[in-house]
């Protein structure tokens, strides 16, 4: 039962992190795999994510320049939190490990994220192993585009120092029960 607890926190947080079909519309070059010749150059990914926070629908992740990843997501008892760390592959990968913390066991997890370049240098993004690929990115901004969640600076660390206080907050409850 623990370890389906810290399987659902893991899970909330990255169906946060890759939007949902519906989200996209009817684009098509959501629908359309990236040429694999169109592969970023790691100056390139780094540059997107280092310095940056992913804004999610119930939480945020920060990338820090000096490659330490925190993020947090969920709320009350479903609130979790991980600090860890971040790199580029030299095939386009973008991964975060680290672990991660909710109302039960610890635990180890790690995601990656592969980039390609489309046509019209549309930037590419899928969760690996083997997610959809979609937009991530287009050369000109354009509503709708995941990235348009990155903001400058960190605004994950004030909700991880929240979810550890509300994690404590819990965890005295369980206790007293």
């Amino acid at each position: 039962m623990m370890k389906s607890v810290l399987a659902a926190a893991v899970a909330a947080m990255l169906a946060a992190a890759a939007p949902p079909a519906q989200a996209q519309g009817p684009a098509p070059q959501a629908a359309r795999k990236p040429a694999p010749a169109g592969l970023p150059g790691v100056a390139a990914i780094d540059a997107l994510y280092s310095g940056k926070s992913w804004i999610w629908s119930d939480g945020a992740a920060y990338f820090s320049p000096n490659r330490k990843f925190v993020a947090w997501a969920g709320s009350g008892n479903e609130v979790s939190y991980v600090q860890g760390t971040w790199w580029v592959s030299p095939t386009g990968w973008v991964c975060f490990q680290g672990l991660w913390h909710a109302n039960g066991p610890s635990g180890r997890n790690s995601t990656c994220f592969s980039h390609r370049l489309g046509p019209d240098k549309v930037l590419y993004q899928r969760r690996e192993p083997g997610g959809d690929w979609y937009v991530f990115k287009h050369a000109q901004p354009v509503a709708g585009d995941e990235y348009a969640k990155f903001k400058d600076g960190d605004v994950a660390s004030a909700g991880v120092a929240r979810a550890k206080q509300e994690l404590k907050r819990l965890r005295a409850a369980s206790a007293r029960n």
